[in-house]
């Protein structure tokens, strides 16, 4: 393969749980969007001049319309990313600026939509560099000769960001109230790491049921895939939306 060319094999799933009657999550994978009550997708992207872009938008549980906040983030995110410079960090931010902005503006045309919200994680993969964008607790995390390790920021209260099972609170979301007209988004960029290796992003549907030693081991395992990852969530009791992405490099 040559130097200047990675190729992905990216598989995506997302599941509304047992404990939920519908699902907030949402994913993309490069211009394919996914959710509803059960979703999946496999694909395998070459990246050349291109970025390839992964997303997860986690909709504010408890709060109205999360759904709705999900969708419309991934979906501004598909229609922007040609426009969007990825390794600018102003640029990245006036991206979800605007994404806060609609919601806010989608919140006063419609007041059934008042307090919508939703968290993003993000993986930019070219073919020289990979990049984490996150705000809210959805996570990304890189699997690599050095093993798993979180890329990263998890808003959440303090208190809470110990504890085995959270109660959901976070710090920092796209929309949501009070309105927020600008976020502060956690980037990490780096080389792409040697050898095999992968990215996977995931809302707290798997991190709040999963420890990082489980999803470790469904990482390293070369047939595992998104859904193996829900699946695991599922079978630890699914008491949220759960949706995850998992892109392998080789």
């Amino acid at each position: 393969m040559p130097s200047d060319v990675a190729r992905l094999s990216v598989s995506a799933a997302t599941h509304k749980g047992y404990a939920r009657s519908g699902n907030e999550d949402s994913f993309l994978v490069d211009h394919h969007i996914g959710g509803g009550d059960l979703d999946q997708l496999t694909v395998e992207l070459i990246v050349a001049s291109n970025a390839v872009v992964l997303a997860i938008a986690d909709g504010l549980g408890g709060h109205k319309a999360g759904e709705v906040a999900s969708r419309y983030a991934v979906e501004r995110i598909s229609a922007m990313r040609e426009e969007v410079d990825f390794g600018d960090d102003t640029s990245v931010s006036e991206l979800l600026d605007s994404i806060g902005r609609g919601l806010h503006l989608k919140m006063l045309e419609t007041p059934a939509l008042l307090g919508m919200g939703t968290t993003i994680v993000l993986a930019i993969v070219t073919a020289q560099s990979l990049t984490f964008i996150n705000v809210g607790d959805s996570r990304g995390y890189v699997i690599d000769e050095n093993g798993l390790r979180q890329a990263t920021h998890d808003d959440v209260p303090l208190s809470s960001s110990v504890a085995p099972r959270r109660k959901g609170a976070i710090t920092q979301a796209l929309g949501g109230l009070p309105p927020r007209m600008k976020v502060i988004p956690h980037i990490h960029r780096s080389s792409l790491p040697a050898g095999d290796w992968s990215v996977i992003l995931c809302s707290d549907g798997v991190t709040d049921f999963l420890s990082s030693h489980e999803i470790a081991a469904i990482g390293r395992s070369g047939t595992a895939d998104a859904m193996t990852l829900v699946d695991s969530a599922l079978r630890a009791g699914g008491e949220d939306n759960i949706s995850a992405i998992v892109a392998r490099y080789s």
